[in-house]
């Protein structure tokens, strides 16, 4: 959206927050002129915030302990002591990464606690002795799944479940 049109959509809404009836809406007005004046003014407050939240990508080095305390960090679960340039990455990987639980999600997060993830089996309800109409997708056969990890697992894999997993899910582990 160019400037202008931005312009112009704040000018509508301030023309909109007027009272009624009290002031002229007229397009040659003084009260246009001003209503312009001010719409170009956040618009163009609007343009410079979203150039700088563009800009402002990185994480200055001074400011990592309140990134991390935003988020939260450091993470629970976590025994040994990170590096800054570990902590870095860190963060911005939990600003890059929306927690949607697909396999890419959770090899990244097992892989900020060093355990590598082999196989995920998810597991497909079905009945091969129940009647026709019986329904397929209960409660024991869903909600199930099965992470394969590499040995060795120095990570505290119940903490990681219990804090970072979905909770509706049932987890299983084995070990290769």
């Amino acid at each position: 959206m160019t400037l202008e049109q931005t312009i112009k959509q704040y000018a509508l809404v301030l023309r909109q927050l007027l009272p009624p009836g009290m002031y002229d809406k007229a397009p040659n007005t003084i009260i246009n002129d001003d209503v312009y004046a001010h719409a170009k003014a956040l618009a163009q407050c609007d343009l410079d915030g979203k150039r700088l939240l563009n800009v402002l990508e990185a994480i200055p080095p001074e400011l990592l302990e309140e990134y991390e305390r935003e988020y939260g960090l450091p993470l629970k679960c976590q025994t040994n002591v990170r590096t800054f340039d570990e902590r870095l990455e860190l963060v911005r990987w939990i600003r890059s990464t929306k927690n949607v639980f697909n396999k890419t999600y959770l090899e990244q997060l097992l892989a900020i606690f060093n355990v590598q993830l082999v196989e995920l089996v998810t597991f497909k309800p079905f009945k091969c002795i129940s009647a026709c109409n019986a329904p397929v997708n209960t409660e024991q056969l869903r909600y199930k799944v099965k992470l394969k990890l590499r040995e060795p697992v120095l990570a505290d894999m119940d903490c990681i479940i219990e804090n970072y997993l979905p909770a509706f899910l049932r987890y299983d582990l084995e070990y290769v």
